[in-house]
């Protein structure tokens, strides 16, 4: 059952107290972190895997589309969910406090494990493998040392994350900073492969329209989309650090959201353009290979330091926001204490950060976890179907004419369609690939024991007095400083 309802006006003076977590993350620094988690080799891969289910470039797009409404319906119940309980965790915060502290408990331990460090450590290698094609005297895959078992790239993929594990561990103003940075190179980059790509003169119209019948096979390609547009909800897993909480959420999970759907779409388009409909086939690295059909070899270097940069933006973005989750979990007596120990200047969950990047940089040195990704996507695609749900169990004041949080646009409608398309597209996974989907399924059921195994041995305690509930009403703090 939900929280109990508290005055705007004490939770406004419990909630600096209790979280200590500064707020000094405005609009464009939340919305980049969107950006840069959303965008990552997937739109220069999957649309190789969704042209070739689909059998026709017009129904590709008309996927892409689908698959932006369905981000976009996500965002927007996240968004009354992150203004209604503003504070660090994302997902772990609305499942802890609408359906209670086990499933809070499994949403914190498939993050920790496969939602953040597991996918750090897959990207980070995928980032060391599209920089090595800029640098092709360099050889990834040989062994750092002999009788080490550790390859160059495994070693390069650990010190990024390292490097960026020590970085975010300063705060989140300069994270914040950081991502608008990476955000802006990245948009700016892909803007103008596109137009460049597209005035070049070198494609042909007929790979957009041309190719054979379509397939009908609608929701598997929906569920290949989904996996390229997941990180829509980044900004919600720092609500404890952004300013005007009411106003910044909204645009910075909205905002984001549709300025990816947009760089998908044109991208999509120019991919078109680029290769002949007899040209696809689902194992295509479909970005190097449009570029080498529009600019030559040279080309081809240029977007694999594109896709290289992207990558490093979802790493950091990522190992930015994981901590938060374990931050609020240790808060709530369901993860060590140590975990909620903030830097005495940076006020950033130093430890909780530190603790990610461990588990991340010891995953990335083994090189073998792109397999993980399918798997990860799975259970975490469940878990935000699960987060959805939840706005369906909130309190809402129908009586003011001017609510104080955010409220989704089309309710009832809009959660449900996420939660339709969310559940066929797992039903379908379940059917075409049983093993992964089925992972995630098993990982949940272990989490369950290992939860109620700890709750009999006293490992975790009970929860502490609530100083904070779910509100008809949102915080809003001063702000403090910039971006």
């Amino acid at each position: 059952m939900p929280e109990q309802l508290a005055p705007v006006e004490e939770q406004s003076k419990h909630h600096p107290a209790k979280h200590g977590l500064r707020r000094a993350l405005g609009v464009s620094g939340a919305a980049a972190f969107v950006v840069t988690n959303m965008v990552g080799t997937g739109i220069f891969t999957v649309p190789a895997f969704v042209r070739t289910t689909t059998g026709n470039g017009l129904a590709a797009l008309g996927v892409w589309v689908v698959g932006a409404g369905l981000a976009l319906s996500g965002a927007l119940c996240y968004a009354e969910l992150a203004t209604r309980m503003p504070e660090a965790g994302g997902e772990y915060q609305y499942l802890n406090r609408v359906y209670g502290r086990l499933w809070g408990f499994l949403s914190g331990w498939m993050s920790f494990f496969v939602g953040f460090s597991a996918s750090i450590a897959a990207a980070s290698l995928g980032a060391v493998a599209y920089a090595s094609v800029v640098f092709p005297s360099w050889s990834p895959s040989a062994l750092l040392a002999e009788g080490w078992g550790i390859s160059q790239d495994a070693m390069a993929a650990a010190v990024l994350v390292a490097a960026l594990g020590i970085f975010h561990s300063t705060g989140v103003r300069p994270s914040g900073r950081l991502q608008l940075i990476i955000a802006v190179l990245v948009i700016g980059a892909i803007g103008l492969f596109i137009i460049a790509g597209i005035g070049s003169g070198h494609g042909d119209w007929s790979g957009l329209t041309k190719g054979s019948e379509p397939t009908g096979l609608w929701w598997v390609a929906l569920i290949q989309v989904s996996f390229a547009y997941s990180g829509w909800n980044a900004a919600a897993y720092l609500s404890g650090e952004v300013r005007n909480p009411l106003q910044t959420l909204p645009r910075a999970l909205v905002g984001g959201t549709l300025v990816v759907a947009v760089l998908y779409l044109a991208l999509n388009i120019l991919f078109f353009y680029a290769l002949p409909a007899d040209a696809w086939t689902p194992t295509i690295a479909v970005g190097n290979i449009a570029a080498e059909r529009l600019f030559g070899s040279v080309g081809a270097k240029w977007v694999s330091a594109i896709i290289a940069l992207t990558i490093v933006g979802s790493v950091s973005a990522m190992t930015a926001a994981g901590p938060r989750v374990y931050y609020a979990m240790s808060r709530d007596n369901l993860a060590p204490a140590a975990l909620s120990r903030l830097g005495r200047h940076t006020h950033a969950p130093a430890v909780a950060t530190i603790a990610q990047t461990v588990v991340a940089v010891i995953l990335a040195l083994t090189g073998a976890f792109r397999d993980l990704l399918t798997y990860a996507g799975s259970a975490l695609l469940l878990f935000a179907g699960l987060t959805v749900a939840a706005v369906y169990f909130v309190p809402r004041d129908r009586t003011s004419e001017t609510p104080r949080f955010f409220r989704v646009p089309g309710y009832p409608f809009t959660p449900a369609i996420f939660l339709i398309l969310t559940a066929v597209a797992w039903i379908y996974g379940l059917k075409e690939s049983p093993k992964a989907t089925g992972a995630a399924l098993v990982t949940i059921i272990v989490g369950i024991v290992i939860y109620f195994v700890c709750r009999a041995c006293g490992w975790l305690a009970d929860a502490p007095a609530p100083t904070h509930h779910i509100s008809t009403e949102a915080v809003a703090e001063p702000e403090t400083g910039n971006d």
